[in-house]
């Protein structure tokens, strides 16, 4: 996420501590939710009144919701908007309240993010879609193609790790369900985003093995339709496709007949396609008829993404399941805790200009350890 101001030096400007408003910081980027247990873990202590005095904070402030679980567990949402325009996602999804098994794969992201925390992660749809479109250089279609059928890009808002330079680890979050339905739909959206690159691996995280057999049989039926159909970086349509663009621009360089509408439909796509040098001198070659359909098929069929399928059971417990959950009502806060508690959509803007004054925006990474004055 580029920000030109510190999100968590925000927060620390109405009470919290830095490592309370780091904390706070990766809920609201990643989950939306959290247990008081990862509180604990990303400070690295035992159970105690450093987490009761977060939670203070944050509930005198309005920040947090409780949703009561049962046997005395509870699950915390962070629900202000405030703190969501501090973090710059004023409309971001994870202030909403959620079914179970959403609720449930939230904490579970949270908690591979605490497990990834000295790790290169895309924290954001916008940090996501800039790595893949400027890094990688894969074309407007397999984005458009994998993540934007619906109005939000990249969804589910499962991490993705950076591993190197270039290789990509999805994850994706199984919170128990019955069906593999939704992991189905999950390779079918971003079926084009893998086949565009080199190579790829692919976390599916669970808390029991289950579904961990029928899932990697489903991931290992994507590929040979991928092969066959030859998507590579450099056919990320298909190799059909890519002949169909070879035979429209040969007849509209001859013009040799009037070309039908989906030639002209073809050649438009090609054109924003098909624009590297490789391209280029195979666009050449088949004009001057040093290559045919044959070598292009088996050039193209022959390759194909290295692809890993990596069950990951995850060591950790969550309270929703079976449990029937409720609000707990939040107290009345006094005239004067609400008029001290500033909105955090001010003190951003002064943040702002003390930053820009002094020349230096720094980028917020995960930042643990102890308080100097706690």
């Amino acid at each position: 996420m580029s920000l030109d101001y510190d999100p968590v030096s925000v927060l620390e400007t109405v009470g919290y501590t830095e490592r309370e408003a780091t904390f706070l910081y990766l809920v609201a980027v990643h989950s939306g939710y959290f247990l008081r247990r990862q509180y604990d873990r990303f400070i690295q202590r035992g159970r105690g009144a450093i987490a009761a005095q977060l939670l203070r904070k944050a509930f005198a402030r309005g920040h947090l919701q409780t949703i009561v679980c049962g046997q005395a567990r509870f699950v915390y949402h962070l629900t202000a908007k405030q703190v969501y325009d501090a973090i710059g996602q004023p409309a971001s999804q994870h202030r909403r309240l959620k079914g179970d098994g959403q609720i449930k794969s939230r904490l579970m992201v949270l908690d591979f993010v605490l497990d990834h925390l000295g790790d290169r992660l895309l924290d954001s749809a916008g940090a996501k879609t800039e790595f893949f479109a400027r890094t990688l250089g894969l074309t407007e279609t397999p984005m458009s193609d994998a993540v934007a059928r619906s109005a939000y890009r990249f969804p589910e808002a499962f991490p993705i790790l950076i591993d190197g330079e270039q290789f990509v680890r999805f994850t994706f979050v199984d919170e128990d369900a019955l069906s593999l339905s939704s992991f189905e739909a999950f390779l079918r959206r971003y079926g084009a985003v893998f086949a565009a690159l080199p190579g790829f691996e692919l976390l599916y995280l669970a808390v029991s093995n289950a579904n961990f057999e029928r899932a990697s049989k489903a991931f290992s039926a994507l590929y040979p339709e991928i092969q066959t159909r030859g998507i590579t970086p450099m056919t990320p349509r298909g190799v059909d496709h890519l002949l169909e663009y070879l035979r429209a621009r040969e007849s509209h360089d001859a013009q040799k007949h009037p070309l039908t509408p989906r030639d002209l439909a073809v050649l438009h796509e090609g054109e924003l396609i098909y624009t590297t040098l490789e391209h280029r001198a195979l666009c050449a070659a088949w004009q001057v008829g040093s290559t045919n359909t044959e070598r292009i098929r088996q050039r193209f069929k022959q390759q194909g993404p290295r692809a890993k399928f990596t069950p990951v059971l995850m060591p950790y417990s969550y309270p929703l399941h079976q449990f029937r959950r409720e609000r707990m009502p939040q107290p009345e806060l006094r005239s004067s805790v609400r008029s001290s508690a500033l909105p955090l959509f001010e003190k951003k803007l002064a943040q702002k200009r003390r930053l820009s004054q002094e020349g230096a925006c720094e980028k917020v990474g995960a930042r643990g350890g102890s308080d100097p004055g706690t």
